[in-house]
């Protein structure tokens, strides 16, 4: 069965603490949803996070491109709904993202 009973009630940053999920896939239209905390949390147990903030207008995304790069030290796959700048590390390595919607 799909559903959890069980999960009744958790914030998002618990169900990532409980269930250790590999991707985030946003279709919320709640923007800024996917927070820093939320992503690094992810992050923390996951080498490559996909991050998927799909809602639209940009300003509805769960997340930016930057602060998925950013809060994951560039190891996440990322890609948007709206569409975003490049994004430019400290590090020197740049990421394009995508759209996938």
């Amino acid at each position: 069965e799909f559903a959890r009973a069980d999960d009744g009630g958790l914030t998002l940053l618990d169900v990532i603490k409980k269930h250790e999920p590999t991707i985030l896939i946003g279709v919320t239209t709640v923007g800024g949803l996917f927070n820093e905390e939320v992503i690094r949390e992810m992050a923390a147990r996951c080498e490559k996070p996909v991050i998927f903030p799909l809602s639209n207008p940009t300003v509805k995304a769960e997340c930016t491109a930057e602060q998925a790069y950013e809060w994951t030290d560039g190891r996440c796959v990322f890609a948007s709904g709206s569409p975003f700048d490049e994004v430019h590390m400290p590090d020197g390595r740049t990421f394009y993202p995508s759209q996938c919607n």
